[in-house]
């Protein structure tokens, strides 16, 4: 049904899981119990493919789901680096000319008797000049590499900006960073150096990647990102502890949203969830929103919820650590007769012993593995 190889999980420098390996069979109850931050919640994500493991493998339902290795960043060679700076010196010469034309903006102050050289024309700039190719600059870089992570330069030499520790596109503040940061007088020779960060990179935690590599990419050897996410929604249910029930629709929608996503017709799925409800006791309220359930009702809908494309394995984290001792008992009596009645797996991860108790198997949990 269900089996988990080898899961490694790590956060920075913690290791969260080490090396678990578990597995459930059709139809079984199994809780998973232990202290907080012994990695069952972090466990139970990744079976359910809602987080990725650094290494090992899952099977669900006969389909092995295993996740290609964290790929390393390799920062862009110096020679793409000194292409970019070079290369956006022209583009940003051009756009500062273009802007000034337009806008009638004087850039120098020259001797109108002579033929100006380009040193002529350098030396005949004033604080007004410098201060507007500055502002042309830091609105160049800042705004291009915020929005797309890369200036016109990068997009020809095919490199990216991008946040060092977490391989995403940085944000506001940083690229802002960068852009100041280029007026260091070091700056220009640093660019042309072997070294694979320059100052601006530096200051701005960011680097410069060939744009080539699918940095941080995880995703199944047997499943694209679009068919995992259509995998995990015909054969998974999960019902989490604050029931994550949308605000804004009824008791009944939120039941039918999975459904509907999955691409059912939305008149069967209607149905389906109006059944659901009304087995769940929950029949004179389908027209209710969250707001106006109590506790248990809410976790009852949120269970009709997992149920409604008939997942193959029920993943609960924490269900009823938000419910008191009655409501808490009735809804693990319900798993019970969820898995009586339609031959349903449940894995359960709780803290309440008492009740782990009443399920088929119990798995411990203590410091990333099981014990």
């Amino acid at each position: 049904m269900i089996k988990g190889t080898n899961i490694h999980k790590r956060y920075g420098a913690v290791e969260v899981l080490k090396g678990v390996d578990m597995e459930v069979k059709k139809g079984e109850v199994v809780s998973i119990v232990g202290p907080s931050g012994s990695g069952k919640s972090t466990l139970l994500h990744i079976l359910s493919t809602l987080d990725y493991p650094d290494a090992g493998h899952i099977e669900v339902s006969g389909k092995t789901i295993e996740y290609q290795p964290r790929l390393i960043i390799q920062p862009a060679g110096w020679w793409k680096r000194a292409a970019n700076l070079v290369l956006d010196i022209i583009f940003l010469g051009t756009l500062a000319f273009l802007i000034a034309r337009v806008f009638s903006i004087p850039l120098v102050e020259l001797d109108p008797d002579i033929t100006p050289t380009i040193l002529d024309a350098v030396a005949g700039f004033t604080l007004a000049t410098y201060l507007y190719l500055a502002a042309v600059i830091i609105l160049y870089y800042t705004l291009l590499e915020w929005t797309t992570g890369r200036t016109l330069a990068k997009y020809i030499t095919r490199t990216k900006v991008i946040v060092e520790m977490e391989g995403t596109r940085p944000g506001l503040l940083a690229c802002f960073i960068r852009s100041v940061s280029r007026f260091l007088p070091v700056e220009f020779i640093s660019a042309f150096s072997a070294r694979p960060i320059t100052w601006h990179d530096s200051l701005a935690s960011t680097m410069v990647i060939n744009s080539g590599l699918s940095y941080q990419e995880k995703l199944s050897h047997n499943l694209t990102a679009k068919q995992l996410s259509l995998f995990r929604s015909k054969n998974i249910g999960f019902v989490f502890q604050f029931h994550h029930l949308l605000p804004e629709f009824t008791a009944l929608e939120n039941v039918c949203i999975p459904g509907w996503l999955a691409g059912r017709k939305k008149n069967e799925v209607k149905l389906e969830a109006e059944k659901l409800l009304k087995m769940l006791g929950l029949g004179h309220r389908m027209e209710n929103k969250p707001n106006e359930l109590s506790g248990g009702e809410q976790q009852r809908v949120a269970v009709a919820r997992a149920l409604i494309n008939q997942p193959v394995i029920v993943f609960a984290d924490e269900p009823t650590g938000n419910l008191d001792s009655a409501n808490a008992r009735e809804l693990h009596q319900l798993f019970f007769d969820l898995r009586k009645q339609f031959n349903q797996t449940f894995l359960i991860v709780t803290h309440n012993e008492e009740l782990a108790q009443l399920s088929d198997r119990v798995l411990h949990m203590k410091d990333g593995k099981i014990v």
